[in-house]
């Protein structure tokens, strides 16, 4: 039986909540951001939702592709009652509601990968990305973006060691319909404690980066790879890594790569 996404279903799956859906666009994220200019007075919440994107992006502007009813493509947004340096917040939020999601589905080895990466068994399952809007020097909305792989096939592609699927794990189908409304609720219930330690805490606790050996790819001209040890995190989310020479260096805005064992 067929979950791909209509106006209809997702309307019985989200109640009342604001909602935009499309078939096929460039980017939920830049349908959101529109959305927000539109109406300033969107409540928080609202969501943009794609069957396919044809310029999805993550991070540092990569491209995110996936076949249609395949995936959850989604960009929530948010209006957190925080200050701009608070804004790695977001991206905490939106990390702990895809673990916490993904966990009542497949309970063993779900963790996080600073700053941003969802991991089942050490494979990437879903990836999140943050942008901020702003009307002058005040922040409009932020726009979390989500995507999960529910059903995506990466046997036989490059990305086969290193990716994998909510299906692929558990080995049965699974209504995306569930897991969008479940993951929704989750969002909307961090986002109400942003401000609060516990946001924090979790965040921290769903970590499997901390402790281990990393190395840190800056981003584009920003300097070259170095590696250390990631000893901790600040309360806004940046990574403190010491290098061998006991220097410690605090990472905002970075890949990082992790060495097993």
């Amino acid at each position: 039986m067929s979950d791909r996404f209509t106006p209809e279903s997702l309307r019985l799956a989200l109640g009342h909540r604001p909602f935009r859906f499309y078939d096929v666009t460039g980017s939920t994220q830049d349908q959101a951001r529109a959305w927000t200019t539109d109406d300033p007075q969107l409540p928080s919440g609202a969501v943009v939702i794609a069957e396919e994107q044809e310029k999805g992006r993550g991070r540092q502007g990569r491209q995110w592709i996936s076949p249609p009813e395949t995936s959850i493509m989604c960009s929530v947004i948010l209006q957190p009652h925080i200050v701009p340096e608070q804004l790695p917040r977001v991206t905490m939020v939106g990390a702990v509601a895809v673990a916490e999601t993904i966990a009542a589905i497949l309970p063993d080895d779900v963790a996080l990968k600073w700053p941003n990466d969802v991991l089942v068994h050490g494979r990437k399952i879903c990836g999140i990305l943050a942008e901020a809007t702003w009307l002058g020097n005040r922040l409009n909305a932020v726009i979390l973006g989500i995507g999960v792989n529910v059903r995506t096939d990466f046997s036989g592609t490059d990305l086969e060691g290193v990716a994998t699927s909510i299906e692929g794990e558990l080995g049965r189908a699974v209504d995306r319909h569930v897991i969008l409304a479940n993951l929704l609720r989750h969002v909307d219930s961090w986002e109400r404690r942003i401000d609060q330690p516990a946001l924090f805490d979790e965040w921290r606790n769903w970590l499997k980066t901390l402790g281990k050996h990393v190395t840190v790819f800056p981003q584009q001209e920003a300097g070259q790879p170095y590696e250390g040890i990631a000893e901790d995190i600040d309360e806004n989310g940046a990574l403190m890594v010491r290098l061998a020479s006991g220097e410690v260096r605090r990472v905002l805005a970075a890949d990082v790569g992790l060495r097993e064992g």
